[in-house]
């Protein structure tokens, strides 16, 4: 499931007004700027990841990942040694692993 960033926004809200925490405390309390939180709960999609990571942690709240393995997509291709000249590393001895 995909959550649009106003929804996200919203959510963030909800719980922020549930505990009754204003913006700023809530920035104060997750270590960012209170524009950030303002931006966060407005649904801005350039907030960075670790800003909604700080505030979901005081919040008591969790993001969760689905399994990529079910979206239908091609299979990546297999990575290209980082120089040509290194050996494949199932061709190394173990304790070089």
């Amino acid at each position: 499931m995909s959550i649009p960033p106003g929804e996200l926004g919203a959510r963030v809200r909800t719980a922020r007004e549930a505990r009754g925490l204003s913006q700023k405390q809530l920035a104060d309390l997750a270590g960012i700027g209170k524009t950030a939180m303002f931006d966060l709960e407005h649904g801005n999609p350039g907030v960075r990841l670790n800003t909604l990571m700080a505030v979901l942690d005081i919040l008591g709240m969790s993001l969760r990942l689905e399994d990529l393995d079910t979206l239908d997509a091609a299979p990546a291709a297999p990575a290209a040694p980082a120089h040509p000249s290194e050996p494949e590393p199932d061709s190394l001895p173990s304790h070089l692993l």
